[in-house]
């Protein structure tokens, strides 16, 4: 008989970036799969496997898992060991190495969701005679482990990802106190660092395909979610657990309540988890959500949510405030972060919703939304309401217009566009037309420096900067290029000047059944008409054919008959916009927000075809030579 280890270590240090906002306030190891934390499910596993001695390894909200830890009634010794810097699934070790002694042991992710048996690896630790026996998932994750027929690892990195003969590592292995010899000598370091240093001495991991086992990461928001489907539950879950889950109807009804929420009898749920002190209200449907705290209500899609008083700003119990609504009830969901250095969270207060936002005061403009939108609102215009505001911290509450955008709508129903964009362009109309009034008649009016010479040559310079030399090499803008954009910008210049929005495009457009609101209006300046309707009408993000364009072109103009010239200037807009639009993608890309690269394509084409009307032969010529450059750097 292969003895069995007695001691392991518990990799939980981990952020949870991937799993937040669930993990802003609930560490990762403590998240509950199918009403058991994970932390609790790996240390049973190693509790039953023997082992008597464990250690954890914290970083994260260390104190909650302390406390978890302090209120188990644990068959095995278990130390903590506090990582102010997370040192890596190796760096992790060194600290433990007299706690560890001189035997093999269990090292454990604590984020993952598994059912295996031991002996698999203890034959293959005994049969191997190397560093370590570690656990191989040859289906699921990222494949990026290759090895040879008598199951040696001979690659972690593999060149090849996810072909057949890849496999996963999975983050459960046995290990030789022999490993310390191998640690790259830095704090930080991955033990996938550790047996690749042992590989070039030729000491070999020993990777085992456990029949029968069941393995997946539980780390991202998918994959947690994944865990509760019924396939997923019925291999992994513990046969005693799952039998009480049929009985309770859990994994028939695709939602999973933890204990601490309260959710009504007639709440549908698909793929949904609930937990902590989340409350669902009657009649409420969910659909891939994860409540973790707070009151919800109604339908709600891919909603992720932790309670407002979880949620870790500091100026949000002073919104909440505003509205009269409660932190402890109200659910906070991140939507992301978005240009002008500003981030989104939606908030729910049973089937109450809004839109929480805070900014920085790095570009000016972001402090003037609210005064824009009073402003806008006053002319006609469909924004927004803003429901709160605190200047000093530099937060706002905006009435919550939902995820229907203009641009939504077009992917979805494209044969509908110019049923979708005729209201808009006729709004477009009014707020040139009567928020110039509203600016002209408000002597305080704070709007930002008016398009001139300076702002348009900078918005070629950002196209000089970010797409031709960082994204293609070029040295410079061309001087023939250079010479008739500045051209376009002297005519955007000797054009009527009215208030702009700055960036008109589809996905700033919101629709609520048939009504709409314009959003991201905080760039709102003083230009020519035809900038803005461009911005609609040669949108990259979506596609419109030149005789819809002249159609709504002659609608807008119907609404604005004195801004007669922004029609006749389209085209001349058109490159002016498509330029900065194409600078932008490039420095976004740069930055790694890598989604923005599939617009440059359709952006360059649009370049070429406005460019082409215009009779602008060094811009069109230049917007050829792009768009094959870009089409070779996308085969």
């Amino acid at each position: 008989m292969i003895p069995r280890p007695k001691q392991a270590v518990v990799l939980a240090a981990g952020l949870g970036t991937r799993l937040r906002p669930l993990t802003l306030a609930r560490p990762k190891p403590l998240m509950p799969l199918w009403n058991v934390p994970l932390l609790e499910r790996i240390l049973r596993l190693l509790e039953g496997w023997g082992v008597e001695r464990i250690a954890v390894n914290l970083h994260s909200l260390p104190e909650a898992i302390q406390a978890f830890l302090d209120r188990r009634d644990s068959r095995a010794e278990i130390r903590t060991s506090y990582e102010p810097e997370i040192l890596g699934t190796a760096g992790a070790l060194r600290p433990l190495r007299s706690f560890l002694g001189a035997e093999p042991f269990w090292v454990v992710n604590a984020d993952i969701a598994v059912r295996v048996t031991v002996e698999p690896l203890l034959q293959a630790f005994a049969a191997g005679h190397g560093l370590a026996a570690a656990w191989l998932e040859p289906k699921k994750g990222p494949r990026t482990v290759e090895a040879d027929r008598r199951g040696r690892i001979t690659c972690y990195r593999s060149p090849t990802p996810g072909v057949p003969g890849t496999f996963t590592f999975c983050g459960l292995q046995l290990v030789s106190p022999r490993i310390f010899e191998f640690l790259p000598d830095r704090p930080f370091c991955t033990l996938v660092e550790a047996y690749e240093n042992a590989l070039m001495c030729g000491v070999c991991v020993q990777g085992v395909v456990a029949k029968g086992s069941f393995w997946d990461d539980a780390g991202t928001i998918d994959a947690y979610l994944r865990l509760h489907d019924r396939g997923a539950a019925a291999k992994g879950m513990p046969p005693e657990e799952r039998d009480q889950q049929l009985v309770d109807g859990g994994l028939a009804s695709g939602l999973w309540v933890s204990e601490g929420a309260e959710v009504a009898e007639d709440v549908r749920g698909s793929r949904s988890v609930v937990f902590g002190e989340a409350r669902v209200l009657p009649g409420s449907v969910l659909k891939r959500c994860v409540i973790g705290g707070g009151c919800v209500g109604g339908r709600l899609d891919d909603v992720v949510c932790v309670a407002a008083d979880k949620a870790g700003d500091d100026a949000l119990p002073e919104a909440l405030d505003e509205l009269g609504w409660s932190p402890r009830e109200t659910a906070v969901a991140f939507l992301g972060t978005r240009g002008s250095n500003r981030s989104f969270w939606r908030l729910y207060h049973g089937a109450d919703r809004v839109i929480y936002i805070r900014y920085s005061l790095e570009r000016s403009e972001n402090a003037r939304y609210a005064g824009h939108a009073r402003l806008l609102a006053e002319a006609g215009v469909p924004v927004p309401q803003v429901l709160a505001e605190l200047v000093e911290r530099r937060c706002l509450v905006m009435e919550d217009w939902g995820d229907d955008s203009l641009q939504k709508r077009m992917k979805a129903r494209p044969e509908r566009a110019e049923t979708w964009y005729l209201p808009v362009v006729k709004a477009l109309a009014r707020l040139h037309v009567e928020g110039t009034r509203r600016v002209a008649a408000e002597s305080d009016a704070m709007l930002e420096p008016p398009f001139d010479a300076a702002l348009y040559d900078w918005e070629h310079g950002l196209f000089e900067t970010h797409l031709l030399k960082e994204r293609y090499g070029l040295a410079a803008l061309p001087g023939d290029v250079a010479r008739e954009l500045r051209q376009v910008a002297a005519r955007l210049l000797d054009a009527p000047q009215v208030a702009l929005h700055r960036d008109f495009q589809s996905s700033n457009i919101l629709f609520c059944g048939r009504r709409m609101a314009f959003i991201d209006f905080q760039g709102l300046r003083m230009g020519a008409a035809a900038y803005d309707l461009a911005s609609l009408l040669y949108d990259p993000y979506v596609t419109l054919t030149p005789e819809l364009r002249v159609r709504l072109a002659q609608a807008y103009e119907v609404c604005a008959p004195d801004l007669h010239e922004g029609v006749v200037l389209l085209h001349i807009g058109a490159v002016q916009r498509l330029v900065q639009a194409l600078g932008a993608f490039g420095r976004l890309a740069s930055v790694g927000q890598t989604g923005f690269m599939r617009y440059i394509l359709p952006a360059l084409q649009n370049l070429l075809e406005a460019a082409d009307v215009c009779g602008l032969d060094a811009v069109g010529g230049l917007a050829e030579e792009l768009i094959a450059r870009e089409t070779l750097m996308l085969l």
